[in-house]
């Protein structure tokens, strides 16, 4: 270790700088990164729960109710009764929320191309590797975020 300058610090003050710039990216297209995220977990498999989609990200239900209601009133995501269970509301975009979806996706690759300009394909494909290793190694889910 560099005088302080180890993985952990490292990674740390990358991190921190990626989330303030993420935030602002998607502060920039009317959403937050908490809201970015749980629209992008539900386009990944339409037709989850509330109770499983919180499951997915490791968080109680009740605290996603309330951004689940403003992406509804939104117009971005509707829930419809589960098929063979009443009681079970799945949650689906329509196709605003498609569109909005796509902002998010496209917002990410922007901030992707702009915080690893400097690394070569190469460098940039084997840190990412790395990270891979790190995150999986503690646990962090592929589409979750400890900050959530």
């Amino acid at each position: 270790m560099r005088e302080g300058r180890g993985v952990a610090f490292l990674a740390s003050q990358v991190g921190a700088l990626s989330s303030k710039l993420w935030n602002r990216a998607v502060e920039g297209i009317g959403v937050d990164s908490r809201t970015a995220m749980l629209l992008w977990n539900v386009s990944l498999a339409g037709g989850r729960s509330q109770r499983e989609l919180a499951a997915t990200l490791g968080l109680p239900p009740s605290r996603i109710v309330g951004m689940v209601d403003a992406m509804e009133e939104r117009g971005w995501i509707e829930r419809r009764v589960r098929a063979g269970d009443r009681r079970t509301k799945e949650l689906h975009l329509t196709a605003a929320g498609r569109k909005a979806v796509d902002r998010v996706m496209a917002a990410g690759a922007a901030h992707e191309d702009r915080f690893s300009a400097g690394l070569a394909p190469a460098e940039r494909a084997a840190l990412v590797d790395l990270l891979e290793k790190l995150s999986a190694a503690r646990g962090l889910g592929p589409a979750t975020h400890p900050d959530f």
